[in-house]
């Protein structure tokens, strides 16, 4: 369709305007903040209210634990060798705590010992002709990710280095024990020098992201200019009873800080109005189009309901798409931060979501904008309205 089309080029230039003047947006930086103001003022160009919302990050805290990880296998096969398995035990059962609380669950739990930056969300709203009935939240996120060096670098043994070096923890975890009753040499030695072979998988995961910042076209300024472009869209033709909000978060990389901040802040208007979120994340080839029914690594629920009803406009439509669970250990995405407070939410997604089949750009130098797919953004959009513009009956 030509309308779709038109707002696809709008969204598309707009992603380049901003890359080409910020580069990459790591949170907490200036650049992020600069792609915050640029989006802002392109909203002040049709919006009814625009603002930046500020709040505040730990920049680098979220892959914390990755290096935490490292350093305590290191202590605790050193204390191995001195024969206090109780210690290497402890720091074992630490790393893993950490682990779970902060990227299994997303917890600040070691927020605090990383610097304090300031992030910033860009937000514009577009009232109804009438009487506000529901509210549609079009969101995406402005910041960049790290590069991730183990995707550049043999992407194939992803999985062996990330999953296999947490395995060495638990498995060090599990027999730091019988390594203090047991007291036989050989077991002693097996058992040692198995767990310090460990260390060639563990030490390489110190690498594991560089401090350098992906241009982060496709993960995610595209999905940020989509939303201001169909922002614009809805501001030309307004809907009845139906505000429109666009918001497009920061700090999505460093653990869903910014969408976090939002949906604190807003918790109120939520709950004054029946509120739904059409986040997209990672859009980059139509092929691979689904919607997410659970977020945060599969430990909080999205609408399933919400997916379900854009499957099936998708596939009016003749595009291929399906509803499914986020994947467990692949991270989350901002709509479960809005879920969290009960705001009706879900994630379009445009690359197969698994740790080892991820798009070859993702939080790559790669992810630039010829790498984005046209045709999934055009459906988006496509999709999106399609599901606004019925929700007036609704």
């Amino acid at each position: 369709m030509e309308k779709t089309k038109n707002i696809r080029i709008k969204a598309f230039d707009l992603t380049d305007e901003i890359i080409k003047q910020t580069g990459p947006r790591l949170a907490g930086t200036k650049e992020s903040m600069q792609a915050a103001e640029i989006l802002k003022q392109k909203m002040d160009e049709f919006a009814d209210e625009t603002k930046i919302e500020e709040f505040y990050l730990h920049k680098g805290a979220f892959l914390g634990w990755i290096r935490i990880l490292v350093s305590s296998y290191v202590l605790a096969i050193v204390f191995l060798w001195l024969k206090l398995p109780i210690v290497s035990l402890v720091l074992g059962l630490l790393s893993i705590l950490i682990l779970v609380l902060q990227f299994f669950f997303y917890l600040p739990i070691i927020d605090i010992f990383y610097p304090k930056r300031k992030g910033y969300n860009a937000l514009g709203y577009i009232e109804p002709k009438k009487e506000i009935k529901n509210q549609v939240i079009i969101s995406g996120h402005h910041d960049s990710a790290n590069v991730f060096n183990f995707l550049i670098h043999q992407p194939k043994l992803y999985n062996l280095r990330v999953t296999g070096s947490i395995l060495f923890v638990i498995l060090l975890c599990v027999l730091a024990l019988p390594l203090y009753f047991i007291e036989n040499n050989i077991f002693q030695i097996i058992i040692k020098t198995v767990l310090s072979l460990g260390l060639l998988l563990i030490i390489q995961m110190w690498f594991f992201a560089s401090i350098k910042g992906s241009p982060g076209a496709g993960d995610n300024l595209i999905a940020s200019a989509m939303a201001v472009e169909i922002g614009r869209y809805f501001s030309e033709n307004r809907l009845d009873h139906t505000r429109i909000i666009i918001a497009s978060f920061d700090a999505e990389e460093e653990g869903l800080r910014g969408a976090r901040a939002y949906a604190k802040k807003h918790i109120d208007l939520f709950k004054t109005y029946p509120t739904t979120l059409l986040n997209t994340d990672c859009a980059y080839n139509l092929d691979d189009l689904f919607f997410l029914t659970s977020d945060i690594n599969n430990t909080v629920d999205l609408s399933l309901e919400l997916a379900n009803s854009l499957v099936k406009i998708a596939n009016d439509k003749g595009y291929k798409a399906v509803s499914k669970p986020i994947a467990f250990l692949t991270g989350g995405t901002d709509a479960g931060e809005l879920a969290k407070v009960g705001v009706k939410s879900t994630t379009l997604i445009g690359m197969p979501w698994s740790n080892d089949a991820r798009s070859n750009v993702y939080h790559t130098p790669n992810d630039t904008l010829d790498n984005v797919d046209p045709k999934i953004i055009e459906a988006s959009i496509d999709i999106f309205i399609e599901y606004i513009e019925n929700s007036q009956s609704l």
